[in-house]
């Protein structure tokens, strides 16, 4: 703007002299109407470059601004290809953490039922019904996931027995279990614990915490779940006896992506699910380990969200 006002008062003068000096020239004859009009002359030289300058100027801004919004719309679009190719690997590891397990129970089961081993109808009969509650289970990871990915805000709550839940973790995850040598026991002084969780959710992060003990095991061994009630709140402890973690790497297991030194397969998701189902429920995950001492991690939940003790209070 300042250029421009510049040219401009160089323009009105340039124009006035050169009037003035035509003036004189005609008027007079002498010589101060000549001065003023080459005075007027160089003036207008001068304007003529100053404007050459400032349009040059301008053509050199306007390319600088042009090159700089292509490079912005470069990095905006490798962002987005970058944020793109994260949330498809989430949404693919997330699916494989949840369908992996199911799939490996119903294969189990199928295979005991294809051949002559089993011939009670009744436990034939039980197999079957497992076959068709996790393909249900299945059904509703793929719908769940597929319709609204992880909301982890937004959980869907429902009064169960969390002894029957652990319970039925354990009981399907045995077979595949033992084709590793690890036995999979529960301890607990309950019969039975009523709690207010998102079963989808919770189910899922026990069997990430079954596989991720029995995949890391290293060897034969006992998985013990531990189900303490501390008031309003339950501790759900998954324990291995396998080969552990060093206790530095053992801090970080909860990060999404991590591999530790005892990496077997896996993009390092299930336990960071693990933890976000677990903050997600207003609780808190723990985990402790060491060089050959295994691996114990620890769920702490509420019985009942902070939700519905409100309301209750205010009935």
């Amino acid at each position: 703007m300042k250029e421009r006002d510049g040219i401009l008062s160089i323009a009105v003068c340039a124009a006035f002299l050169g009037s003035c000096g035509l003036w004189l020239t005609v008027g007079t004859s002498g010589v101060p109407g000549l001065l003023l009009e080459l005075l007027g002359a160089v003036l207008a030289v001068i304007l003529l470059y100053r404007r050459k300058r400032l349009l040059e100027a301008e053509r050199q801004n306007h390319a600088a601004a042009l090159e700089t919004q292509e490079l912005e719309s470069r990095e905006a679009i490798k962002r987005l290809e970058a944020e793109g190719r994260q949330e498809l690997e989430t949404f693919r590891s997330t699916l494989s953490h949840s369908l992996r397990m199911p799939v490996a129970i119903i294969q189990g089961y199928a295979e005991l039922l294809e051949g002559d081993v089993i011939t009670d109808p009744e436990v034939r009969r039980e197999y079957l019904g497992k076959i068709v509650q996790r393909s249900r289970y299945m059904t509703d990871v793929m719908s769940r996931q597929f319709s609204s990915g992880e909301r982890f805000g937004q959980l869907s709550y429902s009064e169960i027995d969390l002894i029957d839940l652990v319970s039925q973790a354990a009981a399907d995850i045995r077979t595949a279990a033992a084709e590793q040598g690890v036995s999979v026991q529960v301890v607990s002084q309950e019969v039975q614990l009523m709690a207010q969780v998102d079963s989808y959710l919770l189910n899922r992060a026990l069997f990430n915490l079954l596989e991720n003990a029995i995949k890391y095991m290293g060897r034969p061994g006992i998985v013990t779940i531990r189900v303490v009630q501390k008031g309003d709140q339950v501790d759900i402890q998954v324990r291995d006896d396998g080969l552990g973690l060093a206790e530095e790497e053992a801090t970080h297991i909860f990060e999404a992506n991590f591999q530790g030194s005892n990496r077997v397969r896996g993009q390092g998701y299930g336990l960071y699910l693990v933890k976000r189902t677990v903050e997600a429920h207003g609780g808190a995950v723990s985990a402790e380990s060491g060089l050959g001492r295994g691996m114990s991690i620890t769920l702490t939940l509420p019985l009942r969200p902070a939700a519905f003790t409100k309301n209750a209070s205010q009935e």
